[in-house]
């Protein structure tokens, strides 16, 4: 059993060996001696304290009140949020989501009758143009803008584009404090990312962190495929939907579009749109109210291996050609129905979304040369990209 203060018997001491004398009598000497030990010391550090400095020319009263003032500074210091934050190591991600949040906004959307929804967005520019999603804003009879001071304006639609599920509203305002567009291009798994927005309507919420994964493709039941996203694990929760994704620095370099999610909210999986595709996009609902896209004309699917090993094709991977529209690029091109797209302008096509996303780096007008088999024949075409007719 471990000794404690009242396990100890004081009075059991033993004698002292021969030769050395006994040991103090811990009920009188021994206090006696131990009280005359302390006045002594305590003498010598106030002669010290008040000596030393005259010796130096030094006021002593001086050095007690600077002392003094030293310890309540420190620790003022330390009990300051700014100290707090810098200790927590999390002084560049606060500098950035205030950089960020006056920015953002919230939006609350009315659908005729159907009910009120909620959303996010980010000012892209001081006169007042908003970006957010085009499934936050699409058929809504109504839309409020609330900037994070509480201010609240009523906003008009500019543009959608369902096929990259951006939108751009427009508030009447000037001088409003614009986001800082970084890019995606450089991202790198594992760096820092915040997501900024109205969770559940909880406007100017942070969350925090990390690039999870880049290049995703994700599906949306029955929408348009969002191809090449940034999934992200800061957490995402409905009402996030157009708010912008933050690197450390502050600036946008995603649009937080989507979850997966088994249970309606937050899991670990959030996804992005990143911003060097979006840009493109936005900058043309600004300007014209419609987002073009190239078009080759013809609906297809992933060549799946299994498949391919099945039938003895000889690729193993690519995009197959289900059906050519009529009259569109494709079949003035000369492709038909099971053709297997493997390469778009020298660029290898593994899959029906690769494909797209190589469609989506050209204008309208631009000639590209497709690569596919027929049958065992490898073959080449010319096809002049034309606008994607609106769904």
């Amino acid at each position: 059993m471990a000794n404690t203060a009242k396990d100890i018997d004081l009075q059991g001491v033993p004698p002292a060996p021969p030769g050395l004398p006994p040991p103090p009598d811990r009920r009188g000497g021994g206090r006696r001696i131990v009280f005359t030990a302390v006045i002594a010391a305590v003498n010598a550090a106030v002669a010290a304290l008040f000596v030393v400095p005259l010796f130096f020319g030094t006021n002593p009263v001086d050095v007690l009140s600077n002392r003094q003032e030293d310890q309540v500074r420190e620790v003022q210091e330390v009990t300051t949020v700014e100290e707090r934050v810098i200790k927590a190591d999390q002084e560049a991600v606060a500098e950035a989501a205030q950089k960020a949040l006056p920015c953002t906004v919230n939006l609350e959307v009315e659908i005729g009758r159907v009910g009120v929804g909620i959303g996010s967005g980010f000012i892209y520019s001081p006169d007042g143009y908003i970006v957010t999603n085009n499934h936050v804003v699409e058929d809504a009879t109504s839309i409020t803008v609330a900037l994070q001071d509480g201010t609240t304006f009523e906003a008009g639609i500019v543009g959608t584009d369902p096929e990259t599920d951006l939108a751009v509203i427009k508030i009447d305002a000037t001088g409003l404090p614009a986001v800082e567009l970084g890019t995606s291009s450089d991202l790198a798994v594992g760096e820092l990312a915040m997501a900024i927005g109205s969770p559940e309507g909880f406007q100017g919420s942070v969350t925090s962190g990390i690039i999870s994964a880049l290049n995703r493709n994700v599906y949306v039941s029955d929408s348009t495929p969002l191809l090449d996203v940034i999934q992200t694990d800061a957490a995402i929760n409905p009402g996030n939907s157009g708010g912008p994704l933050c690197n450390i620095k502050g600036e946008v370099v995603g649009i937080n579009t989507a979850i997966y999610s088994e249970s309606g909210g937050y899991d670990g999986l959030g996804f992005a749109i990143p911003i060097d595709g979006a840009r493109p996009v936005i900058e043309q609902l600004i300007e014209t109210g419609v987002a073009v896209h190239p078009w080759l004309g013809f609906t297809g699917s992933t060549l799946e291996t299994e498949v391919a090993e099945r039938y003895g094709l000889p690729v193993d991977e690519g995009a197959i050609v289900r059906s050519v529209v009529e009259d569109a690029p494709a079949q003035k091109a000369g492709l038909e129905a099971g053709d297997i797209i493997t390469a778009i302008d020298g660029t290898v096509v593994e899959s029906m979304d690769q494909l797209m996303l190589e469609l989506r780096k050209h204008q309208v007008g631009d000639t590209v040369t497709v690569d596919f088999y027929r049958g065992d024949e490898a073959m080449q075409a010319r096809a002049t990209l034309e606008e994607k007719p609106a769904t």
